[in-house]
């Protein structure tokens, strides 16, 4: 999975929280999460709240 955050200090969060990395190709705080690390995030958050499928 990868992802833009929008500041430094965002970025720190996801890499400490969601054990990601700084790939910073497109963008400085762009960053990635495995695909062990993104399945462990599913796991967490669910979405009882709507009828969608992830």
């Amino acid at each position: 999975m990868y992802g833009f955050a929008a500041d430094k200090e965002l970025l720190k969060h996801y890499i400490r929280t969601f054990h990601g990395e700084v790939i910073a190709i497109l963008h400085p705080y762009q960053f990635a999460i495995g695909e062990q690390a993104a399945r462990e995030i599913m796991e967490v958050y669910d979405y009882e709240w709507t009828d969608e499928e992830i």
